[in-house]
Parts: structure tokens; C-alpha cells; sequence
């Protein structure tokens, strides 16, 4: 434990959809601590809004108009941060369109094409565009806005699979990581956002309005990304003041060899489903621990 204050001073961060809701209150979070901000928005009034109240405040940032679907956008976004601050530490990514688009029979597909190419493909293509740099100089901070929608949630399928393809580039991002000092971890933020708003149900937009503000997700966030941060390929909840990890787990579950039938399946799956014995999974072949004895194959002469 240290009563020390976090600072970035030195540091140069990316905060994407920093103009409004959650990306605004990191990137002014972050330049308060001493961060360069480069502010990244769609729209170029609400990113020179939040870029002239760092300042004002006496902190550093520029903006960076720039479409994270495109991946020649996010190129030339961190070219223009090294070429304005001179280097970059950390990526924040925010950025997202969409919400509920009701049940899958109501979602077109256009529909998926736009949440999907902000929320998930646009993540990755800015944390490519910054990768190669963070290698290079062995440092890096990375994080990624996923949702516990990804779990599963009704009325917004299409959110939920963006969502839940970023638990995946986490964890990827986390082992691709780890040998060059990057550090990737999953923020789930709990926050009246726009997004927030298109609830379907007043009773929790309003819930949600007066007990989740944007604000009490920015202090996760910002430590997400410290130099200090302890941890890779973590899924963290937050929102409302509370800080909790979210898990992948898995359990020993029933095992017959290849002799398996559907009728074993069947007369065993209440062990099967059984989670005596859970072990946590960090990534895909963490799967593996609950085998044992060589493989056998079936002779294929």
C-alpha cells in the first residue's frame, strides 16, 4: 500500500470517443494527472470542446477528427501523436456507436455492420496502428471498453457480440503483450451514457441517470493504464464506485475417452455441467489442464 499520487507526467495517451460520456471524463482524468491527451472523436466540435477545457485546466492535448473503422484513419492518427508529442504510451479505446437494436429478428444487418466496425473492429485497428510502436520501445498501455452485455443481454444482440469479440482481443492482446512490457486489460464500465439512454425501459434509464454518472468510471480506468498497473488480460467491472473482476472459469466436468457416446453425454450431463473442481482460464489452452494421459487416434489404415 502507498498514499503516493498517481501521475502520467511524461506520458502520452489516446483516448478514443473522448469527445462526450466516458471518453471525455478519461481524457480529462488523465491530462489532470499530467497525461499529453490526443482527444479522438467523430465529431470535431465535441473533441475541440473537451481539448479546450484540458488546456483551460493547463494540460496538454490535441485533436484527432478521426474514423476508427477506418484503418488508414488510426495510422495516421498515432503518425500525427509521435509527430505532435513525440511518442505514445498508452491507447484507451472508448470509441462505439449504437445500442439496443431490439430482438435478432429486428436487427439488420446494417445495423450489426455499424456497431460491430466501432466497437470491436475498430479497437483492433487501433491498437494495431499502435502496436509496433509499443514493441519497439517495450512499453505500452492498453484498454480496451468491453460491457458486460458481452455475457449476454436481451433487446441488443448486436452489442453484445461486439462486446463479447473484445473479451477475445484482450486476452490475445494480453499474450501478444507480455513479453514486450504491454499491458492490455478490459474495462466493463456501468455508465449513463448515450448508449445508456436508448434503453428501452424508463425505470432504468432513470435508475441508471441517478446512480451510474460517467464520472466514477474514469478513476478504473485511469489506473487501467498506469505504469503501477499489476495485471494483463483482466476483465474489470466497474461503475457507481465499485472496482470487481469478472472471470472465465472452467471445471474437470465428465470424462469417458473416445468411446464417448450420445447416450453418455445424455446419462452424464449433470456432471458434465458440474463446476466441483473449477479452475480459472486466462486463455484457450488453460482448457487443457483438465486432460489427462496421451492422446489416442484411431487408426486411420
Amino acid at each position: 500500500m502507498t498514499s503516493a499520487i498517481l501521475r502520467f507526467d511524461g506520458r502520452v495517451a489516446i483516448v478514443t470517443g473522448a469527445g462526450r460520456g466516458l471518453g471525455r471524463e478519461h481524457a480529462m482524468l488523465l491530462a489532470s494527472r499530467g497525461a499529453a491527451v490526443v482527444v479522438n472523436d467523430s465529431s470535431e466540435k465535441h473533441a475541440q470542446a473537451t481539448v479546450s477545457d484540458i488546456r483551460e485546466r493547463g494540460g496538454h492535448a490535441m485533436v484527432a477528427v478521426h474514423d476508427v473503422a477506418d484503418p488508414l484513419a488510426c495510422d495516421a492518427m498515432v503518425a500525427s501523436t509521435l509527430r505532435e508529442f513525440g511518442d505514445l504510451h498508452i491507447v484507451l479505446n472508448n470509441a462505439g456507436r449504437g445500442g439496443p437494436t431490439g430482438l435478432v429478428e429486428d436487427t439488420t444487418h446494417d445495423q450489426l455492420r455499424m456497431i460491430m466496425s466501432t466497437h470491436a473492429e475498430g479497437t483492433f485497428n487501433v491498437c494495431k496502428s499502435a502496436w509496433m510502436h509499443m514493441k519497439r520501445q517495450n512499453f505500452g498501455r492498453v484498454l480496451v471498453t468491453s460491457s458486460g452485455s458481452g455475457l449476454g443481454v436481451k433487446f441488443s444482440i448486436a452489442y453484445s457480440m461486439a462486446k463479447a469479440a473484445l473479451f477475445g482481443l484482450t486476452r490475445s492482446l494480453a499474450l501478444e503483450g507480455a513479453e514486450h512490457g504491454i499491458k492490455v486489460n478490459a474495462l466493463l464500465p456501468i455508465g449513463y451514457t448515450r448508449s445508456a439512454a436508448l434503453n428501452p425501459h424508463e425505470d432504468t434509464r432513470r435508475w441508471m441517470e441517478q446512480n451510474f454518472p460517467p464520472s466514477a468510471v474514469a478513476p478504473t480506468a485511469v489506473f487501467l493504464v498506469h505504469d503501477d498497473v499489476p495485471c494483463t488480460g483482466e476483465l474489470i467491472n466497474t461503475g457507481a464506485g465499485r472496482v470487481a473482476r469478472t472471470a472465465t472459469i472452467g471445471a474437470p466436468g465428465y470424462y469417458k475417452g473416445l468411446s464417448l457416446t450420445p447416450e453418455d453425454v445424455r446419462d452424464n450431463f449433470f456432471t458434465a455441467l458440474s463446476m466441483d473442481g473449477w479452475r480459472e482460464l486466462m486463455q484457450s489452452r488453460d482448457d487443457l489442464q483438465f486432460y489427462s494421459g496421451d492422446a489416442v487416434f484411431p487408426d486411420e489404415n
